[in-house]
């Protein structure tokens, strides 16, 4: 019996950092992860028009729904689930707390979802980040038109990056700001600096004092001898986890079985 067979804790795991966040569990799978570094399904569902601020009231009050079915809502939760993974990952974690303590959540998707496939979705996204020409950390870097840019031609996404940036903000500010999910929001931008639509504000390209995964966000050079440490039977066998990641989160999703004494 492995520990993922084994796996059936209900609670919620408390992730402080910048920005952090919580993941909420129930028997053993995800229903909700939310974090004040991105926006929840309340934005992205505003952002489209399917909502009305005043129906989004009465939902939380009353449990009513109006236009949104359940399965527009589940993939509203899905992507904002996905997306506050990623920012919590992509920022600085300090510690992981487990507590068998349930909290309300105002959207929870229909089917809950396994810890590890979540886990690999969002260390998928950190790879395609880094694997970028200029990679930005979506909750330092400040980002800014370079001259002219707005006098171009620009598809909706780049032009609400555009309009949004302005010299103070973050990626993960704008994707707020537009009422998008924050990782296309720092990949596009990511895209237009390397394309002379954006330039970082000088200063604001720090890195953090964490090292966990703050150097990796801004590589100077190609490691030469990168060491690959032995297969995680607890990370599954598609994109591998970040080892910070398998030590500070997965012991706390995954209780291992006790074994019998001989």
């Amino acid at each position: 019996m492995t520990g993922r067979d084994a796996t059936n804790a209900t609670g919620t795991l408390h992730i402080p950092g910048n920005p952090g966040g919580r993941i909420h569990l129930r028997n053993g799978g995800i229903i909700c992860v939310e974090s004040p570094g991105s926006p929840g399904p309340d934005a992205l569902l505003l952002r489209t028009g399917r909502i009305s601020e005043s129906e989004w009231t009465a939902a939380l009050t009353t449990g009513t729904r109006g236009n949104i079915g359940d399965t527009e809502l589940h993939v509203v939760a899905m992507m904002s689930t996905q997306d506050a993974a990623f920012s919590i990952v992509a920022g600085d974690i300090e510690d992981c707390a487990f507590s068998p303590q349930t909290l309300d959540v105002a959207v929870a998707m229909r089917t809950a979802i396994d810890p590890v496939s979540l886990l690999q979705e969002t260390s998928r996204r950190i790879s395609s980040l880094l694997a970028l020409k200029h990679p930005l950390c979506p909750h330092r870097e400040r980002l800014a038109p370079t001259p002219g840019a707005h006098l171009l031609q620009h598809g909706p996404v780049r032009g609400e990056i555009l309009t949004h940036a302005t010299g103070r903000r973050t990626t993960r500010d704008i994707a707020f700001a537009s009422g998008r999910s924050v990782y296309p929001v720092t990949i596009e931008a990511c895209r237009m600096v390397m394309d002379g639509l954006l330039t970082v504000v000088p200063g604001t390209a720090i890195i953090a004092a964490t090292p966990h995964l703050a150097a990796p966000l801004r590589p100077r050079q190609q490691p030469s001898a990168p060491h690959h440490p032995p297969p995680d039977p607890m990370a599954g066998d598609d994109t591998p986890l970040p080892r910070s990641l398998r030590r500070q989160l997965l012991p706390k999703l995954f209780k291992q079985p006790e074994r019998k004494k001989p």
